[in-house]
């Protein structure tokens, strides 16, 4: 051992052996400043909450090259605001961290009552949870200590205190959807001023995450956004963690919104060997977004993501897979006042509905391309280098309720997805938005019971598998969204509803699949506006040079009208 990390080993030997109000960081920021590169943090249980002013927990700036050893470390956050934090950090490699907060961030416990007219009911918490009406709720089966099989979307929800361990929760007909004897998880955001994200790293490049684990977080459990990507998570996990003090119960939530998600990144992430479980919301997810062209001469667009850095130089601009290229070669931001727009593209601005293609942020991006702008004003446009394209997420393990949500190409293999809403491609645009998806490849996972809750009649996403995009008047967008597609060796097993679902695609082998005793419960509404049919096993539509060969269907129930459904 170096004799700095031999000294810092003694200074933090008492830390390990109970001493939770002691701090690790500044011993770990004179580690850096030394020059060290690899840094061991003994094991321990530290609490901590931000200093300084600041907003997160521990900040990690502009590192390059450091190995950061935390095996046996949990870090304890304090206050409900970002516990990790990674800006602008270039080959830097974490091993063993583990996060959680306290107070946590959700509560849970047991519907105690049912209002008569189903317009309420009354939770009764759970001893060591706590005592807070949080009002995001999802209703678990006692049997399973999952969601609740059928439950719909509970939006809008309000809750408050009745009493000093109830929370009664109000929603019209919420009482048709939790019944006395059920368990609830009630979750919120960040606290007043917080971040809401454990672990968030923006504008890096080349990390590490190797056995780091999050138990809890008052948002998404890791967030990764803009710069290189080509981030690595080795036998990450996003679980469920220990009871807290004076608790019998054991916890039902891990994260309060998505485990893990990645977006505007030049190269996709590649995990490998995680566990998610029991996710608030999405168990993961690699985004993209697209852009509204504001003005021409210079180019000015504006992004629908206002939380994204959107392109850089060198990146590219396209209206469509196979579309003219724009090169970049000048950036910077600027506002919606400075952009100097047409008075008549300003009204269309301020007059946009919430789901249009022009409802989109105020930050403006001013852009130098290289040759004559091949776009026209109102054109969207996305840029196939801010997608997160090669993306690799091969043998992982969800058992979580939410959705593995694609928005990119890369790779899907290997992996069992336990339980999930679904395994959904969708770029999730308004009908104009730009998008495409070249070269996606789902090979050898396990789907098992998907698409058993929330059903959603207004979404095109119908499937255990569903690869759609949607247009106008609840119509599905023609062939080319999606291109060279392969779907092999996949098995479906007791999966509600349609097991695959296609629209938009230009070019699919979809080989090899077994669809194990699919539509033996009565389907889902799911697809209903699209006119999706809830009783196929297999359903396309909008579909060029798509190929099914040798898929298996093995028991297929009473509920399948049609095996397979094509339309033009």
């Amino acid at each position: 051992m170096k004799p700095f990390l031999l000294s810092l080993a003694l200074a933090l030997s008492s830390l390990a052996l109970g001493d939770e109000a002691a701090d690790f960081r500044p011993q770990v920021a004179a580690a850096l400043k030394r020059g060290e590169t690899r840094i061991v943090i003994p094991p321990g249980t530290y609490r901590l909450a931000p200093v300084g002013g600041d907003k997160t927990v521990w900040s990690l700036v502009d590192l390059h090259d450091v190995e950061i050893e935390a095996e046996g470390v949990t870090l304890l956050a304090t206050k409900l605001t970002r516990a990790l934090g990674l800006h602008a950090c270039r080959n830097l490699k974490i091993h063993g961290l583990t996060i959680d907060y306290d107070p946590l961030p959700f509560t849970q416990g047991t519907v105690a009552a049912v209002a008569e007219d189903k317009s309420w009911i009354e939770v009764k918490l759970h001893a060591g949870y706590p005592r807070q009406a949080y009002s995001r709720i999802d209703v678990v089966d006692p049997a399973t200590r999952y969601r609740k099989k059928g439950m719909p979307f509970l939006w809008g929800t309000r809750a408050e205190m009745k009493g000093e361990d109830t929370v009664r929760v109000t929603l019209k007909d919420i009482g048709k959807a939790a019944s006395v004897g059920d368990l609830a998880s009630l979750n919120t955001g960040p606290g007043d001023g917080g971040i809401p994200h454990a672990v968030g790293m923006d504008r890096c490049s080349d990390i590490e995450l190797n056995a780091v684990t999050v138990h809890s977080a008052p948002g998404m459990g890791i967030l990764e956004a803009d710069g290189e990507g080509k981030t690595r998570y080795i036998g990450c996990r996003v679980v469920p963690g220990p009871r807290p003090a004076g608790a019998t119960e054991e916890r039902l939530l891990s994260t309060s919104w998505d485990a893990m998600q990645t977006k505007t990144v030049r190269y996709g992430p590649w995990l490998e060997g995680c566990e998610i479980t029991e996710a608030g919301d999405d168990s993961w997810s690699v985004q993209s977004c697209d852009f509204m062209v504001l003005k021409k001469s210079p180019l000015i667009v504006a992004c629908r993501d206002e939380y994204t850095i959107g392109v850089e130089k060198g990146d590219h601009l396209t209206s469509r897979l196979g579309g003219p290229l724009a090169t970049i070669t000048a950036h910077r931001e600027l506002t919606r006042d400075a952009a100097q727009l047409a008075p008549e593209i300003l009204a269309k601005l301020k007059d946009a509905p919430g789901w249009s293609e022009w409802k989109v942020g105020n930050k403006c991006l001013e852009l130098g391309i290289e040759g004559e702008v091949p776009f026209e004003v109102g054109d969207s446009v996305f840029s196939p280098d801010r997608m997160g394209n090669g993306f690799v997420f091969i043998k992982n393990r969800l058992h979580s309720s939410g959705r593995l949500l694609i928005k990119a190409s890369g790779r899907i293999e290997d992996n069992i997805l336990d339980t999930p809403h679904a395994l959904t491609v969708c770029p999730e645009l308004p009908a104009k938005g730009a998008a495409g998806i070249d070269g996606l490849i789902i090979r050898r996972n396990k789907i098992l019971r998907a698409g058993w809750f929330c059903p959603a009649p207004w979404s095109a996403s119908a499937g255990a598998l569903s690869i759609t995009a949607s247009g106008d008047a609840q119509k599905l967008r023609g062939p080319g969204i999606f291109q060279n597609l392969v779907i092999e060796d996949n098995t479906f097993e007791d999966c509600s509803g349609p097991n695959l679902v296609m629209s938009s695609v230009r070019g699919a082998n979809v080989k090899g699949n077994r669809f194990v005793r699919a539509q033996h419960d009565s389907p889902p509404a799911t697809g209903a506006s699209y006119g999706i049919a809830s009783n196929s096993v297999i359903w396309t539509a909008q579909c060029e040079d798509v190929t099914l060969e040798s898929n298996e269907m093995i028991e297929v129930g009473e509920f399948a009208k049609e095996t397979q459904v094509q339309k033009p």
